[in-house]
């Protein structure tokens, strides 16, 4: 009875064979060893472009890893600037002002003032008297001779012209004026006075704005 119990075993194809502690250490030392060696050869060269055996560069995987990186590197940064597009042309917007650029404006735009002068024109001659202003600015004037009439023109001439050009504002002979001038441009205005008399006469001037007097 036991012989066939035995044999009954033996022929089980169910049965689950075991193995010992030292085929067990051989199998893993030999899939660690084989994992090492598809790590070196084949995912090393593909993922970080690492080729130590030059199996990698041989068989192209170093290619993927070089595109990899290639295709991750971040695009250069460029300052933005601001555009007004048209069919033909694009205007760039110049930038801000420096601080720096602000106290130089600052700097030479004049500030408020007023004055009062006497400006004597000899008898028989002419003489002009001027200030410089920006363009948009408002010269207050208020002027009279010591009795006599002038003849004289309120005019403006632009800054850096060099053709002679002026612009006249008023043209008469008078004994006094008073009024506001908004200056059209940048550049000198003022009167020129001709005394046709045979005596000096006195102007007495008064006027009130952001200039400078160029006399």
């Amino acid at each position: 009875m036991k012989n066939i119990n035995n044999q009954t075993n033996i022929d089980n194809p169910n049965t689950i064979p075991v193995h010992s502690n030292a085929t067990l250490l051989k199998a893993s030392m030999c899939a660690v060893l084989i994992g090492a060696i598809v790590l070196v050869i084949a995912i090393l060269p593909a993922e970080y472009n690492i080729d130590p055996t030059g199996i990698g560069k041989a068989v192209g995987l170093t290619k993927i890893a070089e595109a990899a990186q290639t295709d991750a590197s971040p695009l250069p940064l460029v300052s933005p600037k601001k555009t007004t597009s048209s069919a033909s042309n694009t205007l760039e917007i110049a930038p801000a002002p420096t601080v720096n650029e602000i106290k130089q404006a600052r700097a030479q735009e004049p500030g408020m003032r007023q004055d009062k002068v006497n400006i004597v024109i000899a008898a028989g001659k002419g003489l002009e008297y001027k200030f410089l202003l920006n363009q948009g600015k408002h010269l207050e004037y208020d002027w009279s001779t010591d009795g006599g009439e002038l003849f004289f023109d309120f005019h403006g001439e632009p800054q850096g012209d060099s053709t002679g050009f002026y612009e006249s504002f008023a043209m008469t002979t008078a004994s006094k004026m008073k009024g506001t001038l908004t200056t059209p441009f940048a550049g000198s205005h003022g009167w020129y006075w001709k005394n046709k008399t045979n005596l000096p006469i006195t102007v007495t001037l008064s006027t009130k704005g952001a200039y400078l007097i160029k006399g």
